[in-house]
């Protein structure tokens, strides 16, 4: 059983291996870029929703090019021109499953200015869908907006909040942690 554990993983690393020589070779193509504009139309009412309070909750990470190595990684200190990407998931409170209907924005606010960043829904594709690169399954429960850190942002706290509302008029609001170490921070 060992050995067909490592044999497993051996071959799995010999794959990885051979997609990222292929990709730095520039004989894969570049993933698709980025959808622009507002997010899709979410999709019809699923079945028992809604049941309960809409709930939502995320973090945020830095959104970089897909091969650098720092891609995703949860961060809240960002640089002016970096990439603040914010991942959230909505959930029918009664169910417990994703609610496939909510629209999420994200409210930043910085220098007296609100900037708002709608999110998109990653599951439309559905959970059958092939995995995308980079991810262990089909992103389901999965909504992403990225705001990019303007040149007049001021180094400091920046706050953020995130507001979703479904098909159903349910409206929540996500709001970081209040200690200082859990905020937005731009720093030099």
């Amino acid at each position: 059983m060992k050995r067909l554990t490592l044999i497993s993983a051996c071959l799995v690393l010999l794959l990885v291996a051979i997609e990222s020589d292929a990709r730095l070779a520039g004989k894969m193509p570049a993933p698709p870029p980025a959808q622009a504009g507002p997010p899709a139309a979410p999709p019809p009412p699923q079945r028992g929703h809604p049941s309960g309070k809409l709930v939502i909750w995320g973090d945020v990470a830095l959104f970089d090019r897909p091969e650098a190595p720092d891609n995703c990684i949860l961060t809240n200190r960002f640089k002016k021109g970096q990439r603040v990407g914010f991942r959230m998931t909505a959930i029918d409170g009664g169910t417990g499953e994703v609610e496939n209907t909510a629209i999420l924005v994200v409210h930043v606010k910085y220098a007296g200015k609100t900037v708002d960043v709608p999110m998109r829904w990653r599951g439309a594709a559905g959970p059958t869908a092939p995995t995308p690169r980079g991810y262990l399954r089909p992103p389901v429960e999965l909504w992403t907006g990225s705001w990019t850190v303007p040149n007049d942002a001021p180094t400091s706290v920046i706050s953020y909040t995130v507001t979703a509302t479904d098909r159903f008029s349910r409206n929540a609001t996500f709001t970081p942690f209040s200690a200082e170490a859990s905020q937005l921070v731009i720093v030099p």
